[in-house]
């Protein structure tokens, strides 16, 4: 992967995350929409500001998984290039569980550099939460809300 498309928003360990609202409303809006399916989106900016949102298509769709295989994961990351940004983190929905990182969750992370964000609608209202991997552990981490 070229190193200028993968990001590292948590270079700085004291560096606080920052997502644009409009972003955080559209993965709202379309995480209820795909309901009572997962949904995910590939996040993209520039050093630790979220700018943009690449969601998942609805076809490769699951009720209780996400993934981002082969050339779906690769015409995505070509956007994310072609638009000028960074791969900075990816998010994906719980429908029905807490916004905690599940065993598959930590099982199926191999990105440490970038933000893994959760979205729940457990509670009937969105609660979204950013976690950090380090040491093979996953630790939830502030982040602003632009």
């Amino acid at each position: 992967m070229r190193p200028d498309l993968l990001g590292n928003p948590f270079r700085n360990k004291h560096t606080r995350l920052q997502i644009d609202g409009k972003v955080v409303k559209r993965l709202c809006a379309d995480g209820r929409e795909a309901l009572p399916d997962e949904y995910s989106a590939l996040l993209a900016g520039h050093g630790s500001v979220i700018t943009h949102c690449f969601p998942h298509p609805p076809e490769g769709r699951y009720r209780h998984a996400f993934a981002w295989e082969g050339e779906i994961l690769l015409r995505t990351l070509r956007a994310i290039r072609e638009a000028g940004l960074q791969w900075l983190g990816v998010l994906h929905t719980h429908p029905a569980t807490p916004p905690v990182p599940s065993a598959a969750d930590r099982d199926g992370w191999h990105y440490p550099s970038l933000g893994y964000w959760i979205l729940s609608f457990a509670g009937g209202h969105p609660d979204l939460r950013l976690y950090q991997m380090e040491d093979g552990r996953f630790h939830e981490r502030d982040y602003d809300v632009l």
